[in-house]
């Protein structure tokens, strides 16, 4: 259910009410992880706020609640400096990658030197799958996670496990499951990438869905250039704040004879700046907001973006 190490780590911290977090494919086992830790001696709170990974931490209303630690369930430290302890469950889930890479081999014979990338859930399979690829003849690379410092780790907005070998490999293979992560990989790098997928029992190639957004995002800053009237977003997520990057946006747009206005909420949906005459939002939040345009009925771009539109350099959301 929780780790050893991890209720070690708790019960060392002296904690007795403690925040639960975590994503929302772990809420059917929230009850049971409510049961677990009071038999553990625990007063666990859950936390029933959306949770998209180690940036997005509830260290603050756990604090207000009284709680002494929290326990963050699914994702690795983002490099947050939070304002009580937080303990960091990985929730590991062992698959054998073998017997779906040994049937979908077939799919990897154009590609001889191959990435092999994952989320924290799967890190497990990342040996396998390397083991298994070299005996058929392919090179395989591992790279380490910036922050978290784990081989094969990819977050939804930092790819840097993958990206020091971008120019010499033939491809990225991504074990997991969704399309999230394997698609903001073939976005960020313009290289194949394809998805070992779990869940649909298949190997997925995300490389022409990744050239549509390019497109869209090429055709999405030609047309800002026509507006007026910029809403920039702040999170005011611990892990997605970045007003001096926000101030830099004002400014760069107002050089550019634009009006732009800083607007902050802890997640930005489409309600919440319903009635606001914006024109385009900017967003300096989360790098992959942007791909949820539609839900805004706006164009959405990214501090690099800003860049385009003025002709100049202009630095991303995750260096």
């Amino acid at each position: 259910m929780i780790s050893k190490k991890s209720i070690e780590r708790l019960k060392e911290l002296g904690a007795k009410t403690i925040m639960v977090q975590a994503p929302e494919g772990l809420k059917p086992r929230f009850k049971d992880i409510a049961s677990f830790l009071e038999k553990e001696g625990f007063a666990p709170i859950i936390s029933v706020e959306p949770c998209f990974g180690g940036c997005d931490l509830r260290d603050h209303e756990a604090k207000i609640l009284g709680c002494e630690a929290l326990l963050h369930i699914g994702h690795t430290d983002f490099g947050v400096k939070p304002e009580i302890p937080v303990v960091y469950e990985p929730y590991r889930v062992e698959y054998n990658p073998l017997p779906l890479l040994e049937r979908e081999l077939d799919k990897l014979r154009n590609y001889r030197k191959i990435s092999v990338v994952s989320t924290s859930q799967f890190l497990g399979s990342i040996g396998p799958a390397k083991e298994f690829l070299e005996k058929h003849g392919k090179e395989v690379f591992v790279g380490s996670h910036r922050r978290a410092g784990t081989a094969g780790q990819v977050l939804g907005c930092d790819y840097t496990a993958a990206l020091p070998f971008d120019k010499e490999i033939d491809c990225h293979l991504y074990i997991g499951t969704g399309k999230f992560h394997p698609l903001g990989l073939a976005f960020r790098t313009g290289k194949p990438v394809l998805s070992l997928d779990i869940e649909m029992d298949t190997l997925i190639d995300y490389t022409k869905e990744a050239e549509k957004l390019r497109k869209i995002k090429a055709a999405q800053i030609e047309k800002a250039k026509e507006f007026g009237i910029f809403g920039i977003y702040v999170s005011t997520k611990p892990g997605q704040n970045y007003i001096n990057l926000a101030k830099r946006a004002k400014e760069k747009l107002e050089g550019m004879g634009k009006t732009a206005v800083i607007i902050a909420a802890d997640m930005l949906t489409p309600e919440k700046i319903m009635g606001m005459k914006i024109d385009c939002l900017v967003n300096c939040a989360c790098p992959r907001i942007w791909e949820d345009y539609s839900l805004f009925r706006k164009i959405v771009l990214n501090p690099e973006d800003i860049g385009k539109l003025a002709e100049t350099e202009f630095p991303p959301i995750v260096q």
